[in-house]
């Protein structure tokens, strides 16, 4: 659950650097799936703004690649 409350914390304040993709590796790391990780931030896009959303999806992409 803290894996994803941070996720959340560093979407919503713009924070897309490195911290963000440990965060999201960790996440991973933690049981989140490809699919939930994508329902987060399409849930935190409505409320952070979307151009957040698109550069999470991005990196998210990277971490969950199959």
């Amino acid at each position: 659950m803290r894996c994803i409350i941070t996720m959340v914390a560093l979407m919503s304040s713009g924070i897309t650097d490195r911290s963000l993709i440990y965060h999201l590796e960790n996440a991973k790391t933690h049981g989140v799936t490809r699919e939930e990780a994508a329902a987060i931030i399409t849930h935190t896009g409505f409320y952070a703004g979307w151009p957040k959303a698109w550069v999470v999806f991005r990196l998210a992409k990277d971490v969950w690649k199959v």
